[in-house]
């Protein structure tokens, strides 16, 4: 058994250690393709393109070749929690985001602006609000906090796989900005909404629950404004 658990550790580790690689390098050597995309819709559909062949498609794989298992159910997509279950995790959003909310308004001096909500109707705004969190969701929940609870303690799985998921953003916050009072506010954002994403999995075992707080996550961000004077 132990042995077992030391194979499957070195397994993730190096498929944690060749993304970590692969995406740090599309992020700070390989974003000037992005810039180079003039329209805004072409740019938002090659850049999650790119994200769904190097988040989402590994993890089928790994899922797949690695735990010879079928990747939706490993992953969590064909589970779907109970009715009465879902009563809990929408309380546990509530209380999550109207304190974010409360947080923001009183000590970042922002606002909640109703018309900001229009940019979801373009078609990168349906893809931020929609189909990014579900691709971050199948990598980090679907997959490496489920491998992280078959190895550790839940509380541990969900630090270590908030870590990581903080940690992904760095490489392009630190390269184009810097190491601002900004970019460490938004990693600490970033963990924190992980935990909370941690926990709806981890309660769930389910990919629906932690995308569906990512995606409440994502409108409440672009909300979220500082007002103009």
């Amino acid at each position: 058994m132990e042995m077992m658990k030391q194979k499957q550790s070195r397994e993730l580790l190096v498929f944690i250690s060749c993304f970590f690689v692969v995406w740090s390098t599309r992020a700070i050597c390989l974003y000037s393709i992005d810039q180079s995309i003039a329209s805004d819709s072409v740019r938002t559909i090659y850049s999650n393109l790119i994200k769904f062949l190097l988040w989402v498609l590994p993890a089928f794989g790994f899922a797949h070749w690695v735990r010879k298992a079928s990747p939706l159910a490993y992953l969590g997509f064909s589970k779907l929690p109970p009715i009465r279950q879902w009563g809990l995790y929408l309380a546990a959003m509530g209380l999550f985001f109207g304190l974010v909310i409360s947080f923001e308004t009183f000590s970042g001096h922002k606002t909640l602006s109703v018309t900001e909500s229009t940019s979801s109707i373009t078609v990168s705004g349906f893809l931020f609000h929609f189909l990014s969190p579900l691709i971050e969701e199948t990598l980090f929940r679907g997959l490496f906090m489920q491998e992280f609870l078959q190895l550790l303690p839940g509380w541990k799985a969900n630090i270590v796989t908030s870590l990581l998921f903080a940690g992904i953003h760095l490489p392009f916050w630190l390269w184009h900005d810097g190491l601002t009072q900004a970019v460490i506010a938004n990693t600490l954002g970033v963990f924190i909404f992980s935990l909370l994403a941690g926990w709806l999995y981890q309660r769930s075992h389910s990919i629906w629950p932690p995308t569906l707080a990512h995606i409440f996550n994502n409108f409440i961000s672009t909300l979220l404004i500082v007002p103009t004077a």
